[in-house]
């Protein structure tokens, strides 16, 4: 089974006042993380997906047989991704804009793609991303920031309607299958190494086949308009 394979199955205000920089400590005394400790990893997951989603657009238009309907929902992802980037950079330094991407995301190197693998890839990404802001949400609320945690609830549920276009893709049914979002992982740093067992690398090669991708100096524009572009 490829590392994406083994990864869908193990998965099927004001930052810089009090607390933005301590530890946040769950129910049980363990520590979690603190707000700059999420934020850099948000803004680094962000930089990954960009940079995954600009390769995608690039590929779909190499493959005529795509159907528009699904390049215009890649353009629609790319252009949310874009906005979420816009966002978490603003905050917070991303931990590296280069990244390791394996070649079983698009369904093969080169120009492959293959629209099931690429809607695998992103349902397991998705979930580790809604998990991401989830985090987040805890992380403000318990630093007192409501604003921020509604932000990061905001983002939540956007990743939630790109993990369900994905699970559309794969051929997932019902591609809704969820009641609640799951919340698996309680630190960032157990949703990297999820990402890095898929073999994902963040400014380092991965373990899978692929190659590295830079996150462009100056993205490119979005394909399609999409409106609420801010978190409000």
């Amino acid at each position: 089974m490829s590392h994406i394979g083994d990864l869908v199955s193990h998965i099927k205000s004001d930052l810089t006042g009090p607390g933005a920089a301590s530890t946040v400590d769950a129910p049980d005394g363990a520590p979690r993380d603190t707000i700059d400790e999420w934020g850099v990893f948000a803004s680094t997951t962000e930089a990954l997906t960009l940079t995954i989603l600009t390769e995608l657009v690039r590929r779909a238009g190499e493959h005529p047989e795509v159907p528009s309907s699904v390049a215009a929902i890649v353009g629609g992802v790319y252009a949310a991704e874009l906005d979420h980037w816009r966002f978490t950079s603003k905050h917070w330094e991303p931990a590296t804009t280069r990244f390791w991407i394996p070649d079983g995301f698009y369904g093969g190197e080169g120009d492959a793609l293959d629209l099931t693998a690429v809607g695998q890839g992103v349902a397991a990404g998705e979930h580790l991303f809604v998990n991401t802001y989830l985090l987040g949400v805890t992380t403000f609320a318990a630093a007192g920031h409501s604003t921020y945690a509604r932000y990061a609830a905001e983002l939540a549920a956007n990743e939630s309607e790109h993990r369900l276009l994905g699970q559309t893709l794969a051929g997932a049914n019902p591609p809704n299958d969820l009641g609640f979002a799951e919340y698996e992982f309680d630190c960032v740093s157990d949703i990297a190494a999820a990402a890095q067992s898929a073999g994902f690398g963040f400014g380092e090669q991965g373990s899978a086949a692929g190659r590295f991708y830079d996150l462009p100096q100056s993205p490119i524009a979005p394909p399609v308009p999409i409106s609420s572009n801010e978190p409000r």
